[in-house]
C-alpha cells in the first residue's frame, strides 16, 4: 500500500511565499559552510522519500480499532509514539537519521480509541505482529504517557525507553473538560481552528533555526491536518492521570530527553522522571523547543543512537 495514498498525507510542494520560497539546495550549501553543523535535511526531499520507501501496515484488534503504521530501516526494532497533534509524518526526519541503525515501527494511533489502555494495546499488537518479543521504545510528548502506561503496567518487553517532551498527565478545569467533551463532536481539521497558527507560532516558532525557514512550514501542514475531534479525545485522555507512585518500581533503562524551549509543565515531568526513575539519564536540549525531531533532528538522534546502543 502506498503512503502517497494515505488520508491526511501532506504536500510536498511549498505553497507559501517570501521566504519559503528559499530552495532546499541553497539552504544545505548555506548550512554546509558552518564547520560546526551537519547540513541540514532537506524535508521535502526526506518526505518524499519516506514515502516512496517506508511500508505501510494496518490491520484491526479485538475490539475493532484499526491499528496502521509505517516501518523503515533495518536492525533492532525501534517502536515509536507520536504527540498529541500531528501525524505519524512529522517523525520522518529523525527516522531517516536512524534508518540504517534501527528497524523504526511509526505508530497510527486508533482514532476512535478512548483511552490510553486501548493505544498501549495497539503498539503491543502491532510488536506481536511483528514478531517483536522486545523492542527500544521512543515517545514524544503525549506519545511519553502511552509509554508510561505500558511501563508501569509491564515493563518486560521494552529494552530501552526515551520519553522526549515529558508529560505526566494534566489537570483539566470544568470549563476544559465541558469544551474538550464538544470539540469531540466538531467537523473540521485542526487548520480550521480560530487563531490556530497564531498559537502554534507563539509556542514553538522561536525555537526552530533560521538556516531553514521552510521546515517550520512542514510543522504547520502536519498539525494543521489533524482532525479537531481526534486531538479534543486525547487530550481528554491525559487528565487526572499522574504516575509518580509508580515510577520507583520501573526496572527499564530510561533516557529523559527535555528542551529549553518546552513548557515548564513539561520541563517539570522530566525533572520528576528523572529523579524518580531508577535506571534513569537525562539531558537537556538548548536552544530547541517542544519539536526537536523536526527543528533539530541531528542532535535529537545524536542523543538517542548512543543510548539505544548501551554507550
Amino acid at each position: 500500500m502506498s503512503l502517497e495514498n494515505v488520508s491526511g498525507s501532506l504536500p510536498v510542494e511549498n505553497s507559501g511565499a517570501g521566504p519559503l520560497e528559499q530552495t532546499d539546495e541553497g539552504l544545505r550549501a548555506a548550512e554546509a559552510a558552518s564547520a560546526n553543523c551537519p547540513p541540514p535535511l532537506a524535508w521535502r526531499d526526506v518526505l518524499t522519500e519516506f514515502r516512496r520507501l517506508a511500508e505501510s501496515f494496518e490491520f484491526s484488534d479485538a475490539a475493532g480499532h484499526t491499528v496502521s503504521g509505517y516501518v523503515l530501516g533495518e536492525g533492532p526494532p525501534l517502536y515509536i509514539l507520536n504527540g498529541l497533534s500531528a501525524t505519524p509524518e512529522v517523525q520522518c526526519l529523525l527516522v531517516w537519521l536512524l534508518r540504517e541503525e534501527f528497524r523504526c515501527v511509526i505508530i497510527e494511533y486508533p482514532e476512535d480509541a478512548a483511552s490510553l489502555r486501548q493505544l498501549a494495546d495497539a503498539l503491543l499488537l502491532a510488536a506481536d505482529r511483528f514478531g517483536d518479543a522486545e523492542f527500544d521504545l521512543f515517545a514524544t510528548s503525549f506519545g511519553s504517557a502511552v509509554a508510561l502506561r505500558i511501563l508501569t503496567q509491564d515493563s518486560s518487553r521494552i529494552r530501552h525507553a526515551v520519553l522526549q517532551g515529558s508529560v505526566n498527565g494534566i489537570r483539566l478545569s470544568w470549563l476544559e473538560r465541558c469544551a474538550t467533551w464538544a470539540a469531540q463532536f466538531l467537523p473540521g481539521q485542526m487548520k480550521h481552528l480560530p487563531l490556530f497558527r497564531t498559537a502554534l507560532q507563539n509556542n514553538h516558532r522561536l525555537w526552530f533555526p533560521p538556516i531553514d525557514p521552510t521546515r517550520w512550514n512542514f510543522l504547520v501542514l502536519n498539525v494543521g491536518s489533524q482532525r479537531i475531534q481526534t486531538v479534543a479525545r486525547r487530550l481528554r485522555m491525559l487528565h487526572g492521570i499522574d504516575w509518580t507512585s509508580q515510577l520507583s518500581a520501573l526496572e527499564t533503562p530510561v533516557f529523559i530527553i527535555s528542551s529549553e524551549g518546552e513548557a515548564e509543565r513539561h520541563r517539570a515531568a522530566a525533572r520528576l522522571f528523572a529523579d524518580c526513575i531508577p535506571i534513569s539519564k537525562d539531558e537537556q536540549i538548548s536552544n530547541s523547543g517542544h519539536v526537536p525531531f523536526i527543528s533539530h533532528p541531528h542532535r535529537l538522534a545524536n542523543l538517542i543512537g548512543p543510548f539505544l546502543r548501551d554507550e
